[in-house]
């Protein structure tokens, strides 16, 4: 079955979506689904808007928790936190904790003040180096998202909107090598890919993950209301068939491959 690996219901504070809609719909596509709530400790803009309440989150999922509905968690790292998001991935019985870059250096990457002032590849810098200390201090997530998330909010265009190896092949190296020593998928993320730009420029990322010894990946929509569940999940299943990587879902934090 093909799983949609990533989507937020209504304990993440930006959600429009109840969990027994997102099952339903699910069920209507034919797929299965891991629900990955936003954790993210200290939130630049609000440091409490996305945390929420765990014991009710398990008590909601559980008449829904099945093979094919599975819970997890997307917990946004940040350098300061790696502490606090190690416990929580820890705290509970999670099928699959998704690790993710939501802000770096203390600001909001959604904000367009992260970026007033500041030439590009000095943002791309940050973002590397961000991200990459966060993979050298956390290592209790299972999968890591949308790489290309930052892509979303910055305000350069044209060529300048997509990453790219050559903006630093060093660092991006770096940044896939960790996730390949910690046998971590790397998540082809569908958001963007109804964007063709936006889908060929993210094929070279994965591409070199898979070059560097990468595997595996996971399909996520990034779903925060029910018509997006799913979305593009067949170009994120080519975009993996063409770059050669397995696509696998998480349950009980132990990898399975989906059967296609």
């Amino acid at each position: 079955m093909l799983f949609d690996t990533h989507m937020h219901c209504e304990f993440s504070c930006d959600s429009d979506m109840k969990l027994k809609e997102a099952v339903a719909t699910a069920k209507s596509l034919g797929i299965g689904m891991i629900v990955t709530e936003h954790w993210d400790y200290d939130y630049p803009t609000n440091p409490n808007e996305f945390l929420f309440d765990l014991d009710a989150y398990f008590a909601n999922f559980e008449p829904f928790h099945s093979a094919n509905v599975l819970r997890g968690v997307e917990i946004g790292m940040q350098r300061h936190t790696a502490a606090k998001d190690e416990l929580v991935a820890a705290s509970r019985a999670f099928d699959f904790v998704l690790g993710s870059i939501h802000c770096m250096g203390k600001k909001d990457i959604y904000e367009p003040e992260c970026y007033v002032g500041r030439e590009r590849s000095e943002v791309i810098e940050e973002f590397l180096d961000d991200t990459i200390y966060c993979l050298e201090t956390h290592d209790n997530f299972d999968a890591f998202a949308h790489i290309d998330y930052i892509c979303r909010y910055w305000p350069y265009k044209g060529a300048a909107r997509e990453l790219q190896l050559k903006d630093n092949q060093a660092k991006f190296d770096r940044l896939f090598k960790l996730l390949i020593e910690g046998n971590k998928p790397i998540e082809i993320n569908t958001r963007r890919l109804g964007d063709s730009e936006a889908a060929a420029a993210l094929i070279p990322l994965y591409q070199r993950y898979q070059e560097l010894g990468g595997k595996y990946c996971t399909l996520g929509s990034d779903a925060h209301r029910v018509e997006h569940i799913g979305r593009d999940l067949a170009k994120a299943l080519e975009i993996a068939r063409r770059v050669d990587l397995k696509p696998v879902y998480f349950r009980e934090r132990k990898m399975q491959q989906m059967e296609l």
